[in-house]
């Protein structure tokens, strides 16, 4: 396929200014950022934590089914060749491949909107160290990419592989942050390893998108302030799963394995 096409597509596509001006985004971000950080502590410093179960059960449902819905949607906009993340693909001759391009990325801007609550919820739960630069990074960052998508897209339907990727992640995390949610404590440290694999799954989704990167500069071209800020991005959610991962797993698994072990005979 020839080079992307998208750049003479959009003009054709009237952007609303909500998702076309980034202040309305970056007032939400910093709203987001204040509360986690400042005021959400503040408000919880005398209060006992919130239950907030039956919010975390829907709101985990709901990401599930909307991650479905993506998936499905990047198969029909791709052609079912959204796996061939090396090749150019603009975003098509059919109307209803770009009105559906530009609709699944307006539902993602909302839908990262909605995943800021998890956040939220850590705040009322009284749960701050869940609040780490790793999270606020991740969710901060996931909402100016879509940002990016809807206005500085120039590889067409490419560009949606990691979308791709993320959901299929997202499935699969958020099913199981509602097992654990139901499940009763005994179950819950039984599916200890699937919670380890998810942050190995998080990682193997990064280095495969970074993949994808000289691949579509090669053979496509990105603008540049484009390829740096996103790679930037990839990058640096790669180390802080990364790390995380070893402080998490790796470490206490040194920890275990250095503990004398009381003797069988005794």
């Amino acid at each position: 396929m020839e080079a992307s096409t998208s750049a003479s597509l959009q003009p054709l596509v009237e952007v609303p200014a909500l998702y076309k001006d980034p202040w309305y985004m970056i007032t939400i971000l910093l709203v987001y950022l204040y509360f986690v950080t400042k005021a959400g502590p503040h408000f919880m410093e005398t209060r006992k934590p919130y239950e907030l179960k039956k919010l975390i059960l829907v709101h985990n449902v709901i990401q599930v089914v909307s991650c479905i819905y993506v998936i499905k949607e990047v198969l029909f906009i791709t052609d079912n060749a959204i796996y061939f993340f090396w090749r150019c693909r603009d975003l098509g001759s059919s109307p209803e491949h770009v009105r559906r391009y530009y609709s699944l990325a307006y539902f993602l801007f909302w839908l990262k909107l909605s995943e800021l609550l998890e956040t939220v919820i850590f705040v009322l739960r009284k749960k701050q160290n869940q609040v780490s630069k790793l999270h606020i990074f991740h969710h901060f960052s996931t909402l100016t990419l879509v940002y990016v998508l809807i206005n500085m897209n120039r590889n067409g339907t490419a560009a949606y592989f990691c979308v791709f990727l993320n959901s299929i992640v997202h499935v699969i995390m958020y099913s199981y942050y509602f097992v654990a949610a139901v499940a009763d404590k005994s179950v819950v440290e039984a599916l200890t390893p699937v919670k380890k694999s998810i942050t190995v799954i998080q990682m193997t989704q990064f280095a495969l998108i970074l993949t994808q990167v000289p691949c579509q500069l090669v053979s496509c071209g990105m603008p540049p302030a484009v390829l740096l800020y996103f790679t930037g991005v990839i990058v640096g959610m790669f180390y802080g799963f990364y790390d995380f991962y070893n402080s998490a797993y790796q470490v206490a698994q040194r920890r275990k394995s250095q503990t004398p072990q009381p003797d069988s005979k005794q």
